[in-house]
């Protein structure tokens, strides 16, 4: 099904007009919560640390690269359209935006599983050291991540023959108006996509087993007796609770999209509106995110609090503003 209304929201200039304001918002909110995580990071969090860097790193930059760097135009199911940012300004071919955000996508899950695998070596073997001191984990994870930018590298190598693509599409979605097919960075990443989709489908099942597979674990654990002491299992609880609200609460925002998008090619769906919403929903992921960090981690909480809130209550506990007849008399707490 092709459905074309000619609408503000099937436009090229949708997506941009709303994810360039939300970039100015989400530089500072970023920059702030990595300030936090990488210097204000308790001793008792210290073990995680770096992972957590690393996941609230990867999940920032893919709310920046669909904001800013490379905001998609793309028209699913078929894999090609254009893009508007600061790589195509700069003269980034589109083939190699999308690669980029594919890839950015793919590393934001192994940033998430990364940590979930943290959190069981920490949590459920006991062995809290760092993934640069086993050579197993490291192996692991950087496994991991190699796969993340290499495993879409076959189609962005093959791609089609240009003229043959578009006609393709153009034939596949004729509702579409001929100015979009062009465009000057129109492209068409893959005719077929059904490698395409075994590739994705393929990466997006590994991955989210692997972090079910060590989130039912950890869960296991800490639903036994077997934690060392009741303190202990007490901080490890209360930690994972927040730490699994941080990651869900993202996720549910995405469900969505990346529910329609599976059913856009499933169905072969074509409704222009939708992908241009669904990419403006994907985009703030990263930036609740690092709220939902800052906001659910005590010692996050309390960092926040004290950078933008103590001055006030310092005055507010510490001087008294007395109206007397028109005259303000102030009360100091302080004795000479």
């Amino acid at each position: 099904m092709c459905i074309w209304r000619n609408s503000t929201y099937e436009q090229v200039t949708f997506a941009p007009s709303i994810l360039h304001k939300l970039a100015v918002i989400e530089v500072p909110i970023h920059s702030l919560a990595g300030y936090v995580v990488l210097f204000k990071t308790p001793s008792r969090m210290e073990s995680v640390k770096w992972m957590m860097f690393i996941m609230h790193f990867c999940g920032a930059y893919l709310d920046l690269f669909l904001s800013a760097l490379s905001t998609q135009f793309f028209l699913l199911p078929a894999a090609a359209g254009h893009s508007q940012g600061l790589y195509t300004f700069i003269g980034i071919p589109v083939k190699w935006q999308a690669y980029m955000f594919i890839s950015a996508i793919c590393l934001a899950g192994v940033s998430i599983l990364g940590f979930f695998e943290s959190r069981f070596n920490a949590v459920v073997r006991g062995r809290g050291m760092s993934i640069l001191k086993s050579k197993r984990r490291l192996i692991y994870i950087g496994g991991h991540y190699i796969y993340a930018f290499v495993f879409i590298l076959p189609i962005t190598f093959t791609p089609p023959d240009q003229t043959n693509g578009k006609f393709y599409v153009r034939a596949m979605l004729p509702c579409v108006p001929q100015e979009i097919f062009d465009h000057p960075d129109f492209f068409v990443y893959a005719i077929d996509v059904t490698l395409l989709t075994w590739i994705i489908g393929i990466a997006t099942v590994v991955i989210s087993s692997e972090c079910i597979y060590f989130f039912t674990r950890i869960v296991i654990f800490l639903s036994s007796t077997k934690a060392k002491s009741q303190k202990t299992y007490k901080l490890q609880l209360h930690f994972f609770i927040a730490l699994t609200i941080q990651i869900s609460i993202p996720l549910l925002v995405v469900i969505c999209p990346i529910g329609y998008i599976v059913f856009a090619f499933v169905a072969l769906h074509f409704d222009q509106a939708l992908n241009n919403i669904a990419l403006n929903f994907m985009a703030m992921h990263g930036l609740i995110s690092s709220a939902v960090m800052l906001t659910i981690h005590r010692p996050y909480r309390e960092v926040i609090l004290k950078m933008f809130c103590y001055s006030y209550f310092y005055k507010k506990l510490h001087r008294r503003s007395v109206h007397i007849e028109g005259t303000v008399v102030v009360v100091s707490n302080h004795r000479s």
